[in-house]
């Protein structure tokens, strides 16, 4: 499998080549009970536990280069690290992010990252690289960070997550944009939406004062089936709150923005059928999806997807009356200690 796949069309970042430095299975510290992967198949507590057993440089370079060979990298906006799990969980990353640089030029190099180990140094070093860390802050309280991203470590608390955000702010080169997963559940019994939980939430925004706050929703089908997607008003009851500390460019909001940008272009395909089960291994995807990433038609779309049911290769799933496909698999739980 390749470590780099897409473009994906991202409504935050526009064109995004992926860089996967991990591969499937997911490895995580997290076990979000959003997240459009699934399940955690590796729940990783600590990150030396890793050491080795990860994408190295020189895989990521030639596959890179393998895609540089066929992808016109002009209609690429981003190059955004992200893919089967915690990225900063491979301690290459600071020499892969190098290495991929020489590759792109000055095309803004992005890393979605969910911030559980920005207390250890290296891991911010290897941060330095990056023209944009997109970290995760679901919750302002713990209860919430416990319910919500489920840390595989059962000590790490949403004050010491809170704390090495901050850190990393004050020594970066690039830019720090928090990434909010907006969400509620049956019953109401886990939210961040609502309550306490969502006022704690706006102040721990507001005292990391980042670049960019990216509010989202639970779009895809989550890993939980009891995962909602909040209502409209109370989506619009945190931006106006938000809006009050931050400008409207600093602001991002999942079905108010979208850049998609332009079309990608591609010189010529290895296989559609490899290159779209590489992406559904990466992000579940519908039709619009696949259309732009690999520069086919819609109806050319549906028959690929199509063929990779038949095979048995790609399973289906509704959410907001819009069909996703999956890469079929049934991951194995283990927990690294």
């Amino acid at each position: 499998m390749s470590t780099v796949y897409g473009p994906v069309p991202s409504w935050r970042l526009g064109r995004s080549l992926g860089v996967d430095v991990v591969l499937p299975p997911k490895k995580c510290t997290f076990d979000c009970i959003y997240c459009q992967l699934g399940k955690t198949g590796i729940q990783v507590s600590k990150l030396e536990e890793t050491r080795g057993k990860l994408v190295d440089a020189e895989r990521v370079a030639r596959d890179l280069d393998k895609v540089l060979e066929r992808l016109d990298i002009e209609t690429v906006d981003v190059v955004t690290f992200s893919g089967t799990g915690e990225p900063t969980l491979n301690l290459e990353l600071g020499k892969i992010a190098k290495t991929v640089r020489e590759r792109i030029g000055d095309i803004p190099l992005v890393i979605l990252t969910n911030s559980s180990l920005f207390h250890k140094k290296y891991v911010r070093e290897n941060l330095d690289f990056f023209d944009l860390v997109v970290a995760k802050l679901d919750a302002g309280d713990n209860a919430t960070f416990q319910a919500i991203n489920r840390p595989a470590d059962s000590m790490l608390t949403i004050s010491k997550i809170f704390d090495s955000i901050k850190m990393l702010k004050q020594t970066i080169n690039g830019k720090i944009a928090l990434e909010v997963m907006l969400l509620d559940s049956a019953n109401n019994q886990i939210t961040n939406v609502q309550g306490k939980s969502l006022k704690n939430l706006v102040n721990k925004i507001v005292q990391v004062n980042p670049d960019q706050v990216q509010l989202e929703v639970p779009y895809r089908p989550p890993s939980e089936s009891f995962v909602k997607i909040p209502s409209l008003e109370e989506v619009k009851l945190l931006t106006r709150e938000l809006a009050k500390y931050f400008n409207k460019s600093q602001l991002q909001v999942y079905g108010y923005q979208e850049e998609y940008g332009k079309d990608v272009k591609w010189l010529f395909h290895e296989s559609l059928e490899k290159e779209a089960v590489e992406l559904l291994e990466r992000r579940p995807s519908n039709t619009t999806d696949i259309s732009r990433s690999l520069a086919i038609s819609i109806p050319s779309a549906i028959k690929l997807l199509k063929r990779l049911v038949k095979n048995g290769l790609v399973t289906v799933e509704a959410r907001e009356g819009k069909k996703y496909y999956f890469i079929r698999k049934k991951p194995s739980h283990q927990c690294i200690q």
